[in-house]
């Protein structure tokens, strides 16, 4: 004789699935947005906090996914153990929204600027360049990109007066196939430190 506990217990493994699925990848997309990693298509630079975003679009999917009928979840049971899976997923994608948040704002009120320089090397190793200003300071960052057009961030600097190097043309690059350097110059009243890059290509 059948009864329905088989199929509650399938509808409420599933939903237990989603949840956990729906945790990690939250966890995951801020992970990727702290990294300072980008994603190189083509020559379209894709940040690490806009890989994480759709990926937390995906992950808050799965975490408010609205629940079958007939098949209660863990938060819809009696009791204290009713609100900590609701809770649990509550303070998770406020968590996650706020430090993608964070970072996205870095990028987007700093103006930043991201561009895939010209290297005249045939080799797979390529170099990005971030700049970004705020009130009266610059920084840059430069990212090597190596396989799967994954970039990891191997430099950093800063300016006077929010001065972009690299959009003014102000730069040199020297990349052969084992690496070579960038060098980011800045005009008198505006230094650039530090200067040299060394880019590793191995």
């Amino acid at each position: 004789m059948r009864t329905g506990v088989e199929p509650v217990r399938s509808g409420r493994s599933g939903q237990v699935l989603l949840t956990a699925l729906g945790l990690g990848g939250a966890a995951l997309a801020v992970v990727l947005s702290w990294l300072k990693w980008v994603l190189v298509v083509e020559d379209r630079v894709v940040p690490g906090w806009a890989l994480g975003a759709a990926l937390l679009v995906v992950a808050l999917v799965l975490l408010w996914l609205p629940r079958r009928a007939g098949a209660p979840a863990a938060d819809e049971m009696p009791g204290a153990r009713r609100a900590i899976p609701r809770r649990a997923r509550a303070v998770t994608t406020g968590l996650a929204v706020v430090c993608l948040g964070l970072v996205a704002a870095g990028d987007l009120f700093g103006g930043s600027q991201y561009q895939v320089l010209p290297s005249g090397s045939a080799d797979e190793c390529r170099v990005v360049t971030r700049e970004t200003s705020f009130l009266m300071a610059g920084s840059g960052d430069v990212y090597v990109v190596r396989n799967l057009g994954v970039g990891q961030r191997t430099g950093t600097w800063v300016t006077d007066d929010g001065y972009r190097p690299v959009r003014a043309g102000t730069y040199d690059l020297a990349l052969g196939p084992h690496g070579g350097t960038l060098t980011v110059r800045g005009a008198a009243n505006n230094p650039v430190m530090p200067s040299s890059h060394p880019i590793d290509c191995g």
